[in-house]
């Protein structure tokens, strides 16, 4: 009988006893290792942000954030999110108290203090950094800064809001409506000629009207006259007329004689229509034609056209009543 084969046999349970152990432990460490979960991110405390200036759109501005641990942890970025939009310029370090000296920079609304050797900081410990070189947000009203401690992996160790700032503007908008204004004035609303073919002192006669024209309009104005369609026409039999001195302005001349019923125009302030130049004479039209204008506001002084109608008769006008009207009509532009 071989004195090995009993303890052979007794050894090969103890040997599958063992492996199926070892197999037990392998599979309970590959349990546990699989259920532990990374700690939650905690709420930092103490939190504070002020400005140096607080004006919407100021330049060179200081953002001071003060906060505090809560969780353990290796430190290696803290990000400051500015909430809103606008933020700008390139930040520089001015003071950091209880993290390790570092590197800053601005990306949008988000900037990251890159901290240069990362160590660990124990939970409760207060931390102060101060930035400078910033601008504000143009846009008034309040905004918040969302803070975050983050390893190197990123991973999260603490996070955080600040309470609110406030941009205020730093302006005052002023608004002043000036009212489209125009005034337009006539000295004489009628005029009467009474007339004697017979004596030269009555058979040339003139009437000036005096206009004047005050406005605000930006780009001035235009004036322009027009007479009724008949002209200056007698009610008695056949309907007789006086003869414009011309067909317009366009065909102006020089007083032609009698019988003839015309106008021509001077002005200070105006411009006066060349058509006028050198005491040239103009029949009225029913249409209407500019006489004067001007490109620009008034100011405080008004303009000033005066229009001196003229009729001259002789024994070939029909003795009777001749009646006109004209009117006057001035146009602003206030483009």
């Amino acid at each position: 009988m071989n004195p090995t084969t009993p303890n052979q046999a007794v050894m090969r349970p103890r040997k599958r006893w063992m492996q199926l152990a070892l197999a037990s432990l392998l599979v309970g460490a590959c349990f546990l290792a699989l259920t532990v979960a990374p700690a939650r991110a905690a709420t930092l405390t103490n939190m504070s942000w002020t400005v140096s200036n607080n004006q919407a759109a100021a330049t060179n501005v200081s953002y001071a954030y003060s906060l505090k641990t809560t969780t353990v942890g290796i430190i290696k970025t803290i990000t400051f999110a500015v909430s809103g939009s606008g933020l700008a310029g390139t930040p520089t370090i001015t003071r950091a108290y209880g993290i390790g000296a570092g590197t800053v920079a601005r990306s949008g609304q988000t900037i990251t203090y890159t901290v240069t050797s990362a160590v660990s900081v124990a939970a409760g410990i207060p931390i102060y950094i101060e930035l400078g070189g910033l601008t504000n947000s143009s846009t008034t009203g309040s905004y918040t800064t969302a803070i975050t401690t983050q390893t190197s992996v990123p991973a999260t160790i603490d996070t955080g809001t600040t309470p609110a700032v406030t941009l205020a503007a730093n302006n005052t908008a002023v608004t002043v409506t000036l009212a489209k204004s125009l005034t337009f004035t006539v000295d004489t609303t009628a005029f009467e000629l009474d007339m004697d073919p017979s004596l030269p002192a009555l058979a040339d006669q003139s009437a000036t009207v005096g206009l004047t024209v005050q406005t605000n309009a930006n780009s001035g104005y235009t004036l322009a006259v027009a007479d009724n369609a008949t002209g200056l026409q007698s009610s008695g039999t056949g309907n007789p007329v006086i003869a414009d001195a011309s067909s317009g302005k366009a065909t102006s001349v020089a007083w032609p004689g009698a019988p003839a019923f015309g106008y021509t125009v001077t002005g200070t302030g105006a411009t006066v229509d060349s058509a006028f130049s050198g005491s040239k004479y103009a029949g009225y039209t029913s249409a209407g034609e500019t006489i004067a204008s001007r490109t620009a506001a008034t100011g405080g002084t008004a303009d000033t056209v005066s229009i001196a109608n003229r009729v001259a008769i002789n024994y070939a006008a029909t003795s009777g009543v001749y009646s006109d009207t004209v009117t006057y009509t001035v146009t602003p532009n206030y483009n």
